[in-house]
């Protein structure tokens, strides 16, 4: 398991709801986007998500869309904060959106635009939450009962609610 980023200053919000929610909407961005450095280890509720490995630099300089896709989930937190307008702040361990932007980044023109682009992927994070908020929910409910999840219990969760919209809708 690695984690990137931490800031041992901020402590996390002090309700236990806001937490979960927080933590299940980077699990449920990154179950959405099955690419490797997405792939989930375990989600807790104190410590955030961690995920099976590292994002590798190269990569992500040599794939635009792979690069897009980790820094989204990584403003996931983020996103979540600003929807249910709250202070973003970071729940345990988590990547940094805007230094993983920077790495994948390498001609100059794109580092001078970095911040709006890191707005765009960020607002895309916002949407992509907006529509997947069930399973969000469904997941924090997990979090908030049991503590911490495995990426088998994300996807069972993530599968029933969908499940459940589907059945709802039809």
């Amino acid at each position: 398991m690695t984690r990137l980023h931490t800031n041992p200053t901020v402590s996390a919000p002090s309700d236990t709801h806001t937490r979960s929610l927080l933590v299940a909407a980077e699990a449920v961005l990154a179950h959405l986007h099955p690419r490797a450095p997405l792939r989930l280890a375990q989600v807790t509720l104190d410590g955030g998500v961690s995920y099976a490995a590292a994002p590798d630099t190269d990569a992500l300089r040599l794939n635009r869309a792979l690069a897009e896709e980790v820094v989204l989930v990584a403003s996931a937190q983020a996103a979540a904060a600003a929807l249910l307008g709250c202070v973003a702040t970071p729940v345990g361990v988590q990547r940094d959106a805007g230094e993983l932007l920077a790495l994948a980044l390498t001609d100059p023109e794109e580092q001078g635009v970095l911040p709006a682009y890191l707005s765009i992927l960020e607002a895309r994070a916002r949407m992509l939450l907006r529509r997947s908020w069930a399973e969000v929910e469904v997941v924090a409910a997990g979090l908030r009962e049991l503590g911490q999840l495995d990426a088998r219990d994300v996807a069972h969760r993530i599968s029933c609610a969908q499940s459940i919209r589907g059945t709802l809708l039809n």
